[in-house]
């Protein structure tokens, strides 16, 4: 499982922790890769809420793209001994490594899984440095304490392939790899959900609702769209009526049905009563890969970014065979196609975010990340306060 969603306590920390060392001189990265140049393709393009699909990814795209890594590659294995290092929130799994080194087997992977303290552990190591992750990662609200102080390499990624679209949500250097979003969760055997987290304020639901107090990006497109005040109302109201509790662990009760609400975001439990929902203002976002500007093997740390964000085996891999499925639903840009293949959790998952998206779900994009930071700030406080 892979979880970068937008918590609130890894961005204050980021914050904390880069004010501290922002005077740190960087040492002079090594020189920014360039690609063949951008592809001529067309984007056969479709809305699917923000994000612009397209359709002919792997038909016009992709081919360049694929050329790229064949290049990218021959440079990786011959850079820092053809050793990649990845911090993330969780490790890679040895069975993940194996797919990326079946095509790329001279390429030695290191990975650390670090959850809350994955900013601070990558700012340590710029501030000492010591070998720092080649790759930086999140959401947009995730990435911004440290996308604004400079961690980002400003790779020019139309160089080597992708269309424009994919890159006009968040900044130009951060690569689309994923989706994830808020979902109400729920034990079917036990219950049915709203539509909307109004919704929920029906008597009928007192005491069966959870969430975790990591949690509350759950309200922020709800926020975003009805405006402050009336989130914190909702929160409140929920709070002191005896609906929801926070809870750290909302899985078992979930499972058992004792509290069959669960407000979270994709599902990573088997059981089969388990299903998720979207609801009205929910927020649905993409997830981005970067090259950190610290890092040791820019090629490898490219070639890994689009092999997991793009590579149509490796995704087909991840929707069809429970191994490799994780929280995070493939790039929602990418072919209809590719979605529809989903089976399992792969397909409850995916099914549910592209439904949101479709009805309009809130979207952080670049141009409005300080308003979501600020709004995600104030659900934390109405929440845990």
């Amino acid at each position: 499982m892979v979880k970068r969603n937008t918590l609130v306590a890894t961005a204050a920390v980021g914050m904390l922790l880069l004010s501290g060392c922002a005077s740190t001189p960087a040492a002079a990265p090594e020189e920014v890769l360039t690609g063949a140049g951008a592809s001529d393709a067309t984007c056969d393009a479709s809305a699917i809420g923000v994000i612009t699909r397209c359709e002919n990814f792997y038909e016009d795209f992709w081919p360049g793209i694929n050329t790229q890594m064949d290049t990218l590659y021959e440079t990786a294995k011959s850079t820092d001994g053809g050793r990649l290092v990845i911090w993330d929130w969780y490790e890679q799994s040895p069975e993940v490594v194996a797919e990326f080194n079946k095509r790329f087997p001279d390429i030695k992977i290191e990975s650390r899984g670090l959850t809350y303290n994955l900013s601070s552990a990558i700012i340590s190591a710029k501030a000492t440095g010591e070998r720092n992750t080649d790759i930086v990662s999140g959401s947009i609200v995730t990435t911004a304490p440290m996308y604004d102080e400079g961690y980002w390499e400003k790779v020019d990624w139309t160089q080597f392939g992708l269309p424009k679209e994919y890159l006009n949500i968040g900044a130009p250097e951060m690569v689309p790899d994923s989706i994830n979003g808020s979902l109400m969760q729920y034990n079917s055997d036990k219950i049915e959900v709203p539509d909307s987290l109004d919704g929920l304020l029906d008597p009928q639901y007192k005491g069966k609702v959870s969430i975790a107090g990591y949690n509350p990006v759950v309200f922020e497109a709800y926020g975003m769209a009805k405006g402050e005040e009336a989130m914190v109302n909702l929160i409140t109201e929920l709070k002191s009526s005896g609906t929801m509790q926070l809870l750290e662990d909302q899985n078992t009760p979930l499972s058992s049905g004792d509290v069959p609400i669960s407000l979270n975001q994709t599902l990573f439990n088997p059981n089969p009563s388990l299903k998720v929902a979207p609801f009205e203002h929910a927020g649905v976002w993409a997830q981005f890969s970067g090259v950190n500007v610290d890092a040791k093997n820019k090629a490898a740390a490219m070639l890994w970014i689009l092999w997991n964000s793009y590579d149509p085996d490796w995704l087909e891999l991840r929707m069809t065979d429970e191994r490799f499925a994780t929280t995070q639903v493939p790039y929602a840009g990418l072919p209809k196609s590719l979605f529809d293949k989903a089976t399992g959790l792969m397909k409850t998952n995916t099914d549910a975010l592209l439904l949101g998206l479709a009805n309009g779900a809130g979207t952080e994009t670049q141009a409005d990340r300080d308003a979501w930071i600020s709004m995600v700030g104030a659900a934390d406080t109405a929440l845990n306060g």
